[in-house]
């Protein structure tokens, strides 16, 4: 399969001589550190992000020898991460072959994100930003295909889906719920204060009990709305469509079709119903067949099961919960999934025929629970190492607001600290390290040896082609009513424009999850481009970008992997120096 292809090739590229420098660089001391305490038990030095991404090194020391051996060494900090980094390229693989319906364009997109200097950079670190990164492809990923599979749906109606049942449910839950507030907040019996030491120790407080009393009682509302409904007497079935319609039935009637409130569909739209409650929608883009049945039909091609949307919305609760559980700026992406299911489902208010997916394909109430409770449950679990120290839960909220203390009020200056506007134009990409190794006269001499640096630079190619990929995806998913195209599109503007606002210090690679909106973009544009021309002048555009890509990627890698140049071999690979441009900073220290 090509799509484990391109993740062996990802992995090759990255794992060549990774654990080089030998010691911890930039973030490293802080995430191996963590990695490190996991293992040894004892409390975290840095505490300012949720644990996910440390457990995840703590893994990958263990992998190799733990606290011995290669573990406690890079080969052991960053190993994992590299996996995770390859496994990025293959979803962003499966993503564009949804995209483009092509091999060869999903190939592209693949060999894009496997040879950006920036992707290569992050997944040979000891951080949390190609973890951060690649749970993000994941959420928008089964976003799309949850987003795909609920344009049918199927339902089952009962009497009093609201009535007393629900009711009783809830306010039963009033009391187990206090009584799991109570239970939540009781000091743990192994604690121990000495080893507990070291992060302050919190006294249970309205706080502790509210979070508490709040999470059990979204566990019974969605008791109440999904587990409730199965004992109720049964009323029929509804089937709902992409563009609106709803068809009722039950075992003694024929369907009853309810079409969207609307005027008639525009001259290009051609619907027709049959008297199973099927619906036939055809446009000049294409065709499809919705049958009450659970399937959709589209142009032909294997149907879309409506059941498929549970196993893409349990990918989804799940990748959102652990994406909480590794950095806060996940909370980006619980906004851009909450207003996309708000959008959708409010599209049932519209006087007219629903563009961007079936308005009545989930509950709203229900999934926005789920999503919360869901991701509030991993990211407790995350914390159990925490608790095993002796913390309470009365600890871990306290501790949540040292978080949000911290970065709120952070204050520092770094000399590759950048600013939200300067990361599309790669203007201050981060050199993570940088040494020179000449002494005495040769530090006079370019032609010595050996300077290294390791500097997290995109691929102009792929990644300054964003500043045009992006909003033509963005053009086409208005004039198309292209949802995953609409997806990517405010994707790049949610990851990216809240930190215009941020008060603390930035760096490039809190863009870095953008890289791969990018890539996906980039492979619908040059899909688009190479259309023009005949079939076997195609091959030849997409061969050229291909090759120019790799060939970049090969030119940079001295100053991407640390590798010992001599200072004019490097300094060759600084542009903005090279070319005067000023105000932009490659060069760690300048020249």
């Amino acid at each position: 399969m090509l799509i484990a292809g391109f993740v062996v090739v990802s992995f090759l590229v990255a794992i060549v001589h990774y654990g080089w420098p030998p010691e911890r660089i930039f973030d490293e001391i802080y995430f191996a550190r963590g990695g490190e305490e996991y293992l040894r038990g004892i409390n975290q030095f840095e505490w300012t992000h949720p644990p996910f991404t440390k457990l995840v090194i703590a893994l990958s020391m263990a992998l190799f020898g733990g606290l011995h051996g290669l573990g406690n060494t890079g080969y052991g900090w960053r190993f994992l991460n590299i996996v995770i980094g390859s496994l990025e390229v293959g979803i962003v693989y499966a993503f564009a072959k949804r995209l483009t319906a092509s091999t060869v364009f999903a190939s592209l997109a693949a060999l894009m994100l496997a040879f950006d200097g920036f992707h290569f950079v992050e997944e040979r670190l000891a951080t949390g930003e190609i973890t951060i990164s690649t749970l993000i492809v994941i959420v928008l990923y089964a976003l799309y295909r949850y987003w795909t599979n609920v344009q049918i749906r199927v339902q089952r109606i009962v009497f009093g889906t609201f009535g007393p049942a629900f009711w009783i449910t809830l306010a039963a839950g009033i009391p187990i719920s206090l009584g799991f507030a109570w239970l939540a907040n009781l000091q743990p019996p192994w604690h121990n204060p000495w080893i507990a030491s070291g992060i302050s120790q919190a006294q249970p407080s309205g706080l502790s009990y509210t979070v508490a009393f709040v999470y059990a009682m979204l566990g019974m509302y969605l008791v109440a709305r999904l587990v409730v409904p199965r004992f109720l007497p049964l009323a029929g079935w509804r089937a709902s469509y992409a563009e609106g319609t709803v068809v009722y039935g039950d075992d003694a009637a024929a369907p009853l079709v309810q079409p969207p409130t609307t005027d008639a569909p525009p001259p290009e739209l051609n619907v027709s119903y049959r008297k199973d409650g099927a619906l036939a929608y055809a446009t000049p883009e294409g065709s499809a067949l919705f049958s009450p049945a659970g399937t959709m039909t589209v142009d032909d091609t294997a149907p879309i099961q409506a059941r498929s949307a549970t196993t893409w919305l349990t990918v989804l609760l799940v990748a959102m919960g652990l994406l909480a559980s590794s950095k806060w700026n996940g909370a980006f992406d619980f906004f851009l999934v909450g207003m996309v299911i708000v959008l959708v489902w409010a599209q049932r208010f519209m006087r007219h025929r629903a563009l961007y997916g079936n308005p009545n394909g989930f509950s709203v109430d229900v999934l926005l629970v789920s999503i919360t409770f869901v991701a509030a449950t991993i990211y407790t679990i995350s914390y159990i190492p925490f608790f095993f120290l002796g913390h309470s839960l009365a600890d871990m909220i306290a501790l949540q607001q040292q978080m949000y203390w911290y970065h709120e009020n952070v204050r520092a200056t770094h000399p590759y600290s950048s600013v939200w506007w300067q990361w599309p134009i790669m203007q201050v990409p981060i050199s993570y390290y940088y040494h020179d190794f000449r002494v005495g006269a040769a530090l006079q001499d370019g032609h010595a040896c050996c300077v290294a640096e390791i500097l997290a630079l995109p691929n102009p190619l792929v990644f300054l082609l964003g500043l045009i990929s992006v909003p033509w995806v963005g053009y086409l998913a208005w004039r198309e009513r292209n949802k995953a195209y609409a997806l990517l599109f405010i994707t790049y503007f949610v990851q990216w424009l809240p930190w215009v606002r941020s008060p603390r210090l930035l760096f490039e690679y809190h863009f870095f999850p953008n890289l791969a909106v990018i890539v996906l973009c980039n492979a619908v544009l040059i899909q688009r481009f190479v259309s023009r021309f005949k079939a076997s002048e195609q091959r030849y555009w997409i061969g050229g970008y291909a090759a120019a890509v790799v060939l970049l990627f090969a030119y940079f890698y001295p100053v991407l992997a640390g590798v010992q140049v001599s200072y004019d071999t490097w300094h060759a690979r600084m542009w903005p120096d090279l070319l005067g441009i000023p105000h932009t900073s490659w060069i760690v220290p300048p020249r």
